[in-house]
């Protein structure tokens, strides 16, 4: 039955192609490789950034970091792009690599965004020194190693998978609903417009393939 939810879930955003996913136990997770480094990536730099940010007043990176983040997610472009026309073949680990490359950019563009002090005068730039780049990115590459030598249960390590893309596109939606003062009900109506969406693509998935 979980697994079924995970799956479910899993179909909104995947391909879920099992040649192209990661095994736990003989069993392919919810998500591909890719998909799974994304979602890794941006786990790490939320869990960072809500730990250590989410108190001061922070607006998204200077314009040199933004670039110099934007390069992150080149290499996943590369790799989809030559994989998709049959420039060359990929692997699960550089789907995995290139996927929490990609991810782990993301959140420094939008959690600042979440805090709505973005535009205030005192508001500083998320990251400040190496180290805002540095345990993100530490964190996700030891969070890959645990998965894909399968050092972790499938059913813990796809259900966090699974949370966190429901987190994220959560994130995502409370945009809309920013002027709501109070938290709990913006949440609230986020995760329901979040798991409604979902579920919308994953049966509009299933019905075409």
């Amino acid at each position: 039955m979980l697994e079924e939810i995970l799956h479910f879930f899993g179909r909104a955003i995947c391909h879920q192609l099992e040649d192209r996913s990661l095994h736990i136990d003989g069993k392919p997770l919810s998500v591909c490789a890719r998909c799974t480094g994304i979602y890794i990536g941006i786990f790490s730099a939320l869990v960072y950034l809500h730990l250590f940010k989410r108190k001061a007043n922070i607006t998204i990176p200077s314009v040199n970091m933004s670039f110099f983040l934007l390069l992150f997610m080149v290499p996943l472009i590369i790799d989809g792009t030559g994989s998709y026309i049959n420039l060359f073949e990929s692997n699960n680990l550089r789907r995995l690599l290139t996927g929490i490359s990609f991810g782990f950019a993301l959140p420094y563009f939008i959690y600042p965004l979440l805090l709505l002090k973005t535009f205030e005068r005192t508001s500083q730039p998320v990251i400040k020194n190496n180290k805002d780049m540095f345990i993100p990115i530490l964190l996700s590459v030891t969070i890959a190693g645990m998965v894909y030598w399968s050092k972790l249960p499938y059913y813990i390590f796809d259900s966090f998978i699974v949370f966190t893309i429901i987190t994220w596109f959560s994130l995502c939606v409370s945009f809309m609903f920013s002027r709501l003062q109070i938290p709990v009900l913006r949440w609230v109506v986020s995760i329901f417009i979040s798991l409604g969406f979902l579920s919308i693509l994953s049966l509009l998935h299933q019905m075409a393939f």
